[in-house]
């Protein structure tokens, strides 16, 4: 009798593990980033905006590793005031941890003077330097580093716009969104 119940057992053990694996299988084959919108991207991927599918990187190529181990895009180097932030490579750092575009100074207050004259579009208060845009956000933008997502996010020229909000570091390639199955 104790020889058929171990039989019994393994039988049901085998059954058990071969129903477990079974669904499993199409549980990790299946898995999915819900967008919010009704619609997925596949496991790795980030939803972005216009209903498009991004693989996610580390890094694009061209990039350049921080001191912290992030990453900057091409055209940005590693801040020298702040480590592990990006600056954009023609910009001048402030003691402060301000920016200035190219041709402007910092003052002894930590803020950026001289450079372009302002003759660009009114953004807020200000108006924009020369050559720059009002972002949705709405502050002046370089258009040369940034791209505005038109939702108040403002990504690099190498990230790509998530949606609803939020930028992401992808692959250049494009899949379309899937309808979620209910």
């Amino acid at each position: 009798m104790p020889i058929s119940i171990c039989r019994n057992v393994m039988a049901l053990l085998a059954a058990s593990l071969t129903a477990l694996l079974l669904l499993a299988a199409p549980a990790s084959a299946q898995s999915r980033v819900d967008c919010g919108n009704g619609y997925n991207c596949p496991a790795g991927h980030a939803c972005l905006l216009g209903g498009q599918c991004g693989r996610l990187v580390d890094a694009v190529p061209g990039s350049v590793r921080t001191s912290t181990g992030t990453w900057c895009d091409p055209g940005f180097r590693e801040g020298t005031v702040r480590r592990g932030t990006c600056v954009p490579g023609s910009y001048s750092e402030c003691a402060s941890g301000m920016i200035c575009p190219s041709g402007a100074q910092c003052s002894a207050e930590g803020q950026c003077t001289g450079g372009p004259a302002a003759t660009g579009p009114m953004c807020g208060d200000a108006r924009c330097a020369e050559g720059r845009i009002c972002s949705s956000r709405g502050s002046c933008m370089n258009t040369a580093y940034f791209q505005d997502c038109g939702n108040g996010t403002i990504c690099s020229k190498a990230s790509a716009c998530k949606f609803p909000k939020g930028c992401a570091l992808v692959a250049p390639e494009r899949i379309r969104q899937q309808a979620n199955r209910h």
